[in-house]
């Protein structure tokens, strides 16, 4: 065996003692542990590398590159030249069977080859101790022709030709060459030669020899090819290489298996109202992997985070009728339902675990597919795909990606829809067309594939407070008189009004929906009950993100801040407090002091200070109408 005296991943022991019978793959290595896998039953076990060295000393264990019977390679396998040679061995060997006596003397193996020799014509007949070995060989391996494969990758020196002391050297500077900043080869072996030589100036009567390059490239490169990989481009990239191609298995009926991804859309959108370009939206989708069916998506351009998750997920959940009706569709959209298995990728939204734990408190199980392995997640993926060249390819302002079309589109000038507008063209398509046509291998359409398999097994309608409320962000606030406030904005119910009554000044736990501020639900401890209750101004709130309301008041205070530093103003503010403070120098000169009413009334002396929340009617439409067309819009959230 060629110098393995390191457990590397990826080569196989056979193992012959009790617990681990039979070939195993080392699948890893970590510190001084090595996981081993055996190639028949798929089992997995982790040995320490002192235990599987001792299994080497006393032949319990044996790696298969040095293994007698030449593993598992049968004739057929051999190149050519070898299966002649081993013809040409079982020659020689068939007649010593063949012979009465069985003893190898030199005498009677000389006699053999010399018969044989002549009868196959060969012209370099082996000595009679190279016969002896091949009879050896032949016995050892249980009297198979295995024994007599020509091992020639075993030929030449395997014992290590360089001081132990320049191995170690070497082994110390080939770690710089597995890390990130990818030094050359030649640097490697100047670092070598560097040592070497630091050591024969302290020991002029012990000298080494320094390393030819080649040598250095050797022992470096020996190294297993995930490592190179990981150390050299970087552990993302190792996984990709390295990580199983997961697969994504067969489904036989609906919500059996749910897909779950996300993506910017290849379009640019406007504003509602503004009509000012807002650019491209990101969409989160669920599909139902046995029909092809749409379960649920959110629109929107929040970033990838929880929210958007689980405001998708419950779109996924929960019926449809609603959201038609909303956006004037009409068409059948009968997906609803909790999934037994919600697939997702690996990004940082999904791998929330508040996400998970609702999840499961829906009822369904979340799974995260391999790292870098699309195709275990094909069905969504193909739906991208899908959905860009069926409808977004022929809306205006789609965009062609960096590269491609003319140089004289420009996607943003192009834009022509409302975020509305393109939710209501994508749910008409997605609905109308999308559902009602056959996709990829199937035969029928995903309505038809729903509609057939939900009759075989009925989906449960869910109560939408129940999706809603474990769905959604929670927080906690304080519950006043007024009711609760939350993000500058009032809430109050009479529902909330009793539990004020029964419990006065309490701390309540609330749940809410990033996307829609219009009301929250609170948590009523005793009762263990959520109760739904509404924004204040819920004419405001409704439909309202809190991205947008955050937006909105940034743009408030930042009017009230320029109204403030208007320079009318601030000159009537000096000349005014420049007369009060004239009026106190005035007050301290005489001995009969004049009473400063208009002073008290500028500085609102006795009155009573209070807390108010500004309330606006219907401010929004002004607010939203003030901003120019030429403003940048990042910042907005639509809602």
């Amino acid at each position: 065996m060629h110098n393995l005296n390191r457990w590397i991943p990826g080569i196989a022991v056979c193992a012959n003692f009790e617990g681990m019978n039979g070939i195993w793959l080392i699948r890893r290595v970590n510190g001084s542990n090595v996981t081993l896998a055996n190639i028949d039953s798929q089992a997995v076990l982790v040995k320490d590398e002192e235990e599987l060295e001792g299994c080497l000393e006393n032949k319990t264990l044996q790696f298969m590159a040095d293994e007698r019977y030449n593993g598992e390679i049968v004739f057929q396998d051999l190149p050519e030249e070898y299966q002649k040679e081993t013809v040409r061995r079982y020659a020689y060997v068939k007649v010593y069977l063949d012979s009465d006596d069985q003893k190898r003397s030199k005498k009677k193996l000389a006699k053999i080859i010399k018969s044989v020799a002549e009868n196959i014509d060969d012209q370099k007949p082996p000595a009679w101790n190279t016969f002896n070995n091949w009879l050896k060989q032949y016995f050892n391996a249980g009297c198979r022709i295995k024994g007599l494969y020509p091992n020639d990758y075993k030929k030449g020196c395997r014992d290590l030709r360089i001081d132990p002391r320049v191995r170690e050297i070497i082994d110390q500077s080939i770690n710089f060459y597995y890390k990130n900043g990818q030094i050359l080869m030649s640097s490697i072996h100047q670092m070598v030669e560097a040592k070497v030589l630091k050591h024969n100036l302290c020991n002029p009567d012990d000298l080494l020899a320094i390393p030819a390059y080649s040598t250095v490239a050797y022992h470096t490169k020996k190294r297993s090819y995930q490592e190179y990989v990981r150390g050299r481009i970087g552990r993302n990239r190792a996984r990709y290489e390295c990580a199983n191609v997961g697969e994504a298995p067969a489904t036989t009926r609906i919500l059996e298996r749910v897909e779950a991804d996300h993506t910017p859309l290849d379009i640019n959108v406007l504003h509602d109202e503004t009509r000012t370009l807002l650019g491209r939206p990101t969409l989160t989708i669920l599909i139902d992997h046995y029909s092809r069916m749409v379960m649920g998506f959110q629109i929107s351009f929040e970033e990838p985070s929880y929210a958007s998750a689980a405001m998708a997920i419950g779109s996924a959940v929960l019926p449809k009728k609603g959201l038609l009706e909303f956006y004037g569709v009409e068409g059948e959209w009968p997906a609803h339902g909790v999934m037994e298995l919600m697939v997702a990728d690996n990004g940082s939204e999904f791998w929330s675990e508040n996400l998970d734990m609702a999840i499961s408190e829906v009822g369904s199980v979340l799974q995260y597919a391999p790292v870098r392995s699309p195709n275990y997640k094909g069905v969504v993926e193909r739906f991208f795909l899908t959905l860009k060249t069926r409808l977004i390819d022929s809306l205006p302002g789609k965009t062609n990606g960096v590269g491609n079309g003319s140089d004289e589109y420009i996607a943003e000038k192009e834009a022509k829809l409302t975020l509305t507008e393109f939710k209501a063209t994508f749910l008409k398509w997605l609905v109308n067309i999308y559902h009602r046509e056959a996709h990829g291998e199937a035969e029928r359409s995903p309505l038809d594939l729903w509609n057939d398999s939900a009759r075989e097994f009925p989906v449960v309608e869910e109560a939408v407070k129940r999706v809603e409320t474990t769905l959604m962000c929670s927080d906690t606030r304080t519950l006043h008189r007024s009711g609760i406030q939350y993000e500058n904005l009032e809430y109050n119910s009479e529902h909330l009004r009793d539990i004020y009554r029964r419990e006065g000044v309490v701390e309540l736990m609330i749940k809410y929906s990033p996307f829609d501020i219009g009301h929250i639900y609170v948590l009523d401890d005793i009762n263990r009950i959520y109760i739904r209750v509404p924004c204040v101004n819920y004419k405001y709130a409704k439909g309202l993100s809190m991205y947008a309301h955050k937006a909105i008041r940034k743009r408030i205070n930042a009017s009230r801040k320029s109204y403030k530093d208007d320079a009318v103003l601030q000159r009537a503010k000096v000349e005014l407090f420049g007369d009060i403070e004239s009026l106190h120098e005035r007050n301290v000169r005489r001995k009969s002091q004049v009473t400063a009413k208009k002073a008290a009334r500028v500085h609102s002396l006795g009155v009573e200070e209070f807390a108010a929340e500004t309330k606006y009617e219907d401010d929004s439409p002004a607010i939203i109408q003030n901003i120019q067309a030429c403003e940048v819009t990042d910042e907005w959230e639509v809602w």
